[in-house]
Formats: C-alpha cells, structure tokens, sequence
C-alpha cells in the first residue's frame, strides 16, 4: 500500500464460505485499530455509506455459529454489517511470531 506493507485477509476463509479465487478486479480495504491494521480482501467495492447504530436491526436467524459472532447487525434494506472490531480482536488474525536473528 504505497510504499507499506499490509497483510490482507479473505473473510470468506475465516467464515468458511466458498472462494472464488483471485482476479485483477479484487480491492482491499485497510481496517486498523490499536496494535492492528491489515487488508480485507473485497471481490468489489460498489461505494460506502454511513449506517448509525441505532438503524441496525438484530442478527438474522439463518446466520449461525462463527458468522453471528461477528455480525453488528442487519440494515432495513437486508445489508448485513460486521463487527470488525471484533474480527481485528480473534486471536486467527493475530500472529505472534519471534523470528532470531
């Protein structure tokens, strides 16, 4: 990322769903908190909007186990938003790794 590097993730590994491969259309988007930053790999970005907390509705029931975990909520359109927060948080992510000189 101009002149940086940043570690990327596919979401649809860490949720488990089906991967559809790399192409030149893939875009990341850089998420970062204390002590953290790295990519979320995006097949497309269509745009961004603004959702406050409190037009978020509770989680759909057909999302269950790792995927509720991690959901914010669900939009009135059905635009289902993640806590990433709480993905930037699992210790997944996170390698701790001490390499010797």
């Amino acid at each position: 990322m101009r002149g940086r590097v940043v570690s990327v993730v596919d979401l649809k590994r860490f949720f488990e769903l089906p991967e559809e491969g790399l192409s030149d259309l893939n875009k990341a988007i850089i998420v970062s908190a204390p002590g953290m930053e790295l990519g979320i790999l995006a097949d497309v970005v269509v745009g961004s909007r603004r959702i406050a907390v409190r037009e978020l509705q509770p989680s759909l029931p057909t999302l269950t186990e790792i995927r509720a975990e991690y959901l914010r909520g669900v939009t009135g359109d059905r635009l289902v938003v993640l806590d990433a927060q709480k993905i930037l948080d699992d210790p997944k992510l996170a390698v701790r790794q001490e390499v010797e000189p």
